[in-house]
């Protein structure tokens, strides 16, 4: 039996996550816990939140999603359970706190610098979740 926890703080949205076993679909997460039977033996099991997106009709598309792969050994007659979780809380946090002054800031005036500051971080928090978003979540046996 393989148990999949997504490890989550009260504040963080319920997303659906897609579960895959060696890069094949093994299923949805629609809650924060998923119990399947697997036999025993080695897998690569990757949680995915999100896809692709498509771009024009010859086919090509953009990957938006965030992911992350570890390898887990499924011993005869064990019950094997893996958490995951997000590993960028404190950038989410500071995100979610900038978004927050952002919506105070359409009715109050905010100094100019707070504009440039705001910016540079959400150009900075972009780049670096599409550097990372293929090991996005951590994995834990």
């Amino acid at each position: 039996m393989l148990t999949v926890r997504h490890i989550r703080h009260w504040y963080e949205p319920r997303l659906p996550h897609m579960l895959f076993i060696d890069g094949l679909y093994a299923g949805n997460m629609q809650s924060d816990e998923l119990r399947m039977e697997i036999p025993a033996g080695s897998y690569d099991l990757r949680v995915q939140f999100g896809g692709r997106l498509p771009i024009g009709k010859n086919g090509r598309s953009i990957d938006l999603s965030l992911s992350a792969t570890q390898k887990v050994e499924i011993p005869r007659g064990k019950d094997v359970t893996v958490s995951f979780h997000d590993r960028e809380r404190l950038w989410n946090i500071l995100f979610d706190i900038d978004l927050v002054v952002w919506i105070v800031s359409l009715f109050v005036v905010m100094p100019p610098i707070y504009k440039i500051l705001s910016d540079s971080f959400f150009v900075i928090w972009i780049v670096r979740l599409i550097l990372i978003r293929k090991h996005y979540y951590s994995i834990k046996t």
